[in-house]
C-alpha cells in the first residue's frame, strides 16, 4: 500500500490481525528509509513497535501473546477519566470526535476493581482459563464482591445456546446457585469477604467466611456441566445473561479461577460500559470528567 501524505486527513488505523506466527512485521512505513521509519512486528508473539527518526529511537514491546490463530484487533481501551482538559485551539474545534452517548459518567471518587453497571456482562471461554483437577475433578471460582445491588445474574456456566447450566444471581443481598433442574441454595452476602464457588464430582459448594451451602447435583445435571470443558462453546458468563433484563450491579475487586486471578481485558467478549480497572465508591452521578 502506498499513500500519499497530502492527502492524509485523520491520524489513526485499526484493523485485526489473525496469526499463527510467532514472528514477523505487521507494518512497516517511511518518509526516508534510513532516517524516519515505523514498524509494527510480533517478537515471540507479542506486539512490538519500532520508531526511528530524527527526535526519537524508541523500541517498544508489550501486551498479551497474539499468535494463537484468533482474530485481535490491535486498538486497546483504557479505563481512565479525564478533566479540566485543554485541547489544542479550541477556536479551532468543530466537532466533538466521539458520540456523547457513548462516554460514561465518573464518579466522584473511585477505587481499583472491576465494575459491572446493571445489563452489562463479559464472557469468557472455558478453554481460554485455568482447567478443573482431574483427579478429583474439582474447580473453583472466587469472587471480591465490593458492592452489589439490584436483582440479577452475578456468574453462570453454560452455553450461549443454554447459558445457565449452574448460576449464581443476586437476590435481596442474598446470593442464590441454581442447577437448572435441581432445588436452589442461598446465602446472606457479606460484602469485602470473598465469595467462593466449588465445584465437585458431586455436589457444589457456596461458601463466605465461616458460612456453607451444600447442594448435590443430580447425575443429569453433573453430566451436562462436566461436558462444558471439553466443547469449544463452553462459556463462564459475569452479570447479565444474553436476553436478561437485569438491574444487577456490583464490584469485583478481583476474580480467580483455580486460584488464578483473571484479567477482563482477556475477556472473548465485554460490554462496552463495564469498568474494567475502577469502581465508583459513590453515586454514580457524573462530574466534569469523561470516562
Amino acid at each position: 500500500m502506498t499513500f500519499d501524505f497530502t492527502k492524509i486527513r485523520k491520524s489513526f488505523s485499526s484493523f485485526e490481525l489473525q496469526t499463527w506466527d510467532p514472528e514477523g512485521v505487521i507494518f512497516y512505513g517511511d518518509t526516508n528509509p534510513k532516517d524516519d521509519w515505523f514498524v509494527l512486528a510480533l517478537r515471540d508473539g507479542r506486539s512490538e513497535i519500532q520508531l526511528h527518526n530524527q527526535l526519537a529511537q524508541v523500541t517498544v514491546s508489550a501486551g498479551p501473546r497474539l499468535d494463537d490463530g484468533r482474530w485481535h484487533q490491535l486498538v486497546p481501551a483504557l479505563d481512565g477519566c479525564l478533566r479540566r482538559g485543554t485541547w489544542l485551539d479550541p477556536q479551532a474545534q468543530t466537532s466533538g470526535s466521539v458520540p456523547m452517548r457513548s462516554l460514561k459518567s465518573c464518579a466522584l471518587q473511585s477505587q481499583p476493581g472491576t465494575f459491572f453497571p446493571p445489563g452489562t456482562r463479559a464472557e469468557f471461554n472455558l478453554q481460554d482459563i485455568p482447567q478443573p483437577h482431574v483427579e478429583p475433578w474439582a474447580f473453583s471460582l472466587d469472587l471480591g464482591l465490593q458492592q452489589a445491588a439490584g436483582s440479577g445474574h452475578l456468574l453462570a456456566l453454560g452455553t450461549p445456546e443454554n447459558p445457565s447450566q449452574l448460576s449464581l444471581h443476586l437476590q435481596d443481598q442474598k446470593v442464590v446457585v441454581s442447577s437448572g433442574t435441581g432445588p436452589d441454595l442461598d446465602l446472606p452476602l457479606v460484602l469485602g469477604l470473598p465469595l467462593q464457588l466449588k465445584l465437585a464430582a458431586s455436589r457444589v459448594v457456596l461458601n463466605q467466611g465461616s458460612k456453607k451451602e451444600i447442594l448435590a447435583l443430580p447425575a443429569l445435571d453433573l453430566a451436562s456441566l462436566l461436558k462444558l470443558w471439553v466443547q469449544p462453546q463452553g462459556r463462564l458468563f459475569l452479570g447479565a445473561l444474553p436476553g436478561e433484563t437485569s438491574s444487577a450491579s456490583f464490584c469485583l475487586n478481583g476474580l480467580w479461577a483455580q486460584g488464578q486471578k483473571l484479567d477482563m481485558d482477556r475477556a472473548l467478549s465485554r460490554s462496552e460500559d463495564i469498568w474494567t480497572h475502577s469502581c465508583p465508591q459513590g453515586p454514580n452521578n457524573g462530574t466534569d470528567t469523561t470516562h
